[in-house]
């Protein structure tokens, strides 16, 4: 019986563009709970909202469904809130920044967080396309609030390095969706037979943890010991490319067949790109946090042989690529729907909305959270933390099938569905089922 392998050696060029990375978690810290947070007044609380530069939302050479205009988005929410109660009574003061991520880098992000920290001096920021561990904590060190809108697959440790500050109300922790995945990967028959398993990860310490504490535990449960591990660096484009070339090759060698990943989306395109010209096609586990929508709608970076058997959790319909097999909008996203409807923004389906369903999940969390904090009391990150732990399952996210908050839950996600490649998209095989280990 075998442990885990990890390849470390280089071949391939790098193919996809690559993003900054994230890892690690910083000390717990709480705001002080006598004082305002920054940002409020007796009548108003500045919000930060970040957006990205539209040639990167549209993904350049990529295929991704349109957006919609999101300052349009962003002013309806805004005005949504404001003519229901505002934030703990007071006003949302909106501060829109736009962000390239195409030049995404530790000094790009944590400049960004300078701008809206200190020169703007919000409260909470809306967070899209921002990754780097550092920059969270710059928002935390001038205790100003995180809210992830981009569903980025974070380990229970990063949020509770973080905590009360980091949040992601349309999403779950790594650690829930890696040990449900395995139990649904296990009922679809994806480990029958005589298999061998790899896991591809990213390589940042969550990651790790994530595998050694959650993944290869489950795996281990269900018979599965040997286990090989491929990391992908995400330092740079170059490293990230060469990384996964290598992984490809070790794989094929070593005979793995079934693959998992941890870690942000592009890493599944880097691997199916650089596997396909191998003529290696393992079979393929892929969840929400891995953008199916995306994978099947760029066949030059997934070819669909590469996709064939792919299985997988869905918990973000609108990543998920089933917008076809499923009714648009569900009774969870329409309250988010009607908001921007109001404001004439309508998307031709649920891969289109996406994104605005992100901000509005940030936005009126923010506003339920502090819903029980009065006008003329303290406003502050510990009375955020407060008023969400108290939300239980009273609040359901437009983004995800189920949401259930409790201490230390920054991200409720708490039921997913199994997923299936049947080409050219992804379906849901199965249906909705509540996570175990979620709240």
């Amino acid at each position: 019986m075998r442990g885990p392998r990890t390849v470390t050696f280089l071949a391939a060029a790098a193919l996809l563009a690559a993003c900054g990375s994230t890892g690690g978690s910083g000390d717990s810290s709480a705001s002080a709970s006598g004082e305002n947070g920054p940002g409020v007044t007796a009548e108003s609380v500045k919000v930060g909202f970040v957006t990205l530069k539209k040639a990167t939302a549209a993904g350049g050479a990529f295929n991704t469904a349109d957006p919609g205009d999101i300052a349009t988005q962003v002013d309806a929410l805004v005005a949504h809130v404001n003519a229901t109660g505002g934030i703990a009574g007071r006003t949302l003061e909106p501060v829109v920044v736009e962000y390239d991520a195409a030049t995404a880098s530790p000094a790009t992000e944590n400049q960004l967080c300078t701008q809206l920290t200190q020169d703007e001096g919000v409260f909470a920021v809306v967070l899209i396309g921002q990754r780097e561990q550092s920059s969270r904590e710059c928002y935390r060190k001038a205790d100003t609030l995180m809210v992830d809108a981009g569903g980025v697959a974070l380990a229970q440790s990063v949020y509770d390095g973080l905590s009360p500050y980091l949040w992601a109300p349309s999403t779950s922790t790594l650690d829930v969706v890696a040990a449900n995945l395995v139990p649904t990967l296990e009922s679809a028959g994806f480990f029958d037979g005589d298999v061998t398993v790899g896991v591809v990860q990213e390589k940042e310490p969550q990651y790790a943890e994530v595998n050694e504490k959650v993944l290869t535990p489950a795996l281990a449960a269900i018979g599965v010991t040997d286990v090989q591990v491929a990391e992908i660096d995400q330092t740079d484009g170059g490293t990230a490319g060469a990384t996964a070339g290598a992984g490809v090759l070790a794989f094929k060698e070593a005979g793995v067949d079934r693959v998992l990943f941890l870690g942000r989306p592009d890493n599944v395109g880097y691997w199916t790109s650089l596997s396909a010209p191998q003529q290696y096609t393992p079979r393929l586990a892929l969840t929400s946090f891995d953008s199916p929508e995306f994978a099947a709608a760029n066949p030059a970076f997934h070819p669909p042989a590469q996709l064939a058997g792919a299985l997988g959790l869905g918990f973000i319909p609108s990543r998920d690529g089933v917008g076809s097999t499923e009714a648009f909008p569900s009774a969870a996203e329409q309250t988010c729907i009607d908001i921007f409807d109001g404001a004439g923004e309508t998307f031709e389906g649920r891969a289109n909305a996406n994104r605005a369903l992100n901000y509005c999940d940030a936005v009126l969390f923010l506003q339920a959270a502090t819903s029980g904090i009065a006008k003329d009391a303290l406003l502050n990150a510990a009375g955020v933390a407060s008023g969400a732990a108290a939300l239980g399952t009273s609040w359901q996210a437009a983004s995800t099938f189920a949401t259930s908050f409790a201490d230390s839950v920054y991200a409720p996600a708490g039921a997913g569905r199994p997923l299936e490649y049947v080409g050219p998209a992804f379906t849901y095989s199965g249906p909705v089922t509540p996570f175990t280990g979620a709240e």
